[in-house]
């Protein structure tokens, strides 16, 4: 299975949740926004120095289903070039805001070379409000082989926005997993291991 985090880089949660990560030695698959790489370089090559895989998730967070398709382009290339300026890597990953998707988007995507990626188990995180034992439940009730987490460690609107409810359930999570023998993987590993 795989854990990603949306919307990120974010200054204070980003960094305690990749300290976790790095504890329980497990990589994850970080979908960044491109105004948050530009204010963060410095994350976002960490994430990629301790192995974790990057995703395009757009500039800054709009709703797809209301753009054309040089809005789209223009979206996924912004981010892509943040992205390669401060890891050096070209993302192949793309996870379209909210999770909507369209021909367009599709094709759009494909032109610039990204596979989309959404996901099967949402934490509820996107609502800053979730308490963590939610999130936890959530996240640990509705798992199955090859499941794609999705987990908040930003926000499009605000740097300011508390995670730390992610913080606390992110442990709790993968320690209920790894008990159940579930192993975690990045999203190019899941792909890899399907065959895609």
């Amino acid at each position: 299975m795989a854990l990603t985090f949306d919307d990120g880089p974010q200054s204070v949660y980003t960094p305690q949740i990749l300290d976790i990560l790095k504890r329980y030695n497990i990589k994850a698959t970080f979908f960044l926004i491109g105004k948050n790489v530009e204010a963060f370089p410095e994350l976002v090559k960490r994430i990629k120095d301790e192995g974790h895989s990057i995703g395009n998730h757009t500039y800054d967070h709009p709703d797809i289903r209301f753009q054309n398709h040089k809005q789209i382009r223009q979206q996924i290339e912004k981010t892509e070039k943040a992205i390669i300026d401060a890891t050096g890597v070209k993302p192949y990953l793309f996870r379209p805001p909210y999770g909507f998707d369209s021909n367009l988007l599709l094709k759009e995507a494909e032109n610039l070379g990204y596979a989309i990626i959404l996901w099967s188990v949402s934490g509820l995180n996107g609502r800053q409000d979730a308490p963590s034992a939610k999130i936890v439940h959530r996240v640990v009730d509705n798992v199955q082989n090859g499941s794609i987490i999705l987990l908040h460690d930003g926000n499009r609107l605000s740097s300011k926005t508390d995670r730390s409810q992610i913080v606390k359930a992110l442990p709790v999570i993968i320690e209920a997993l790894q008990k159940r023998g579930y192993q975690f993987v990045t999203i190019d590993e899941l792909l890899f291991e399907k065959g895609e």
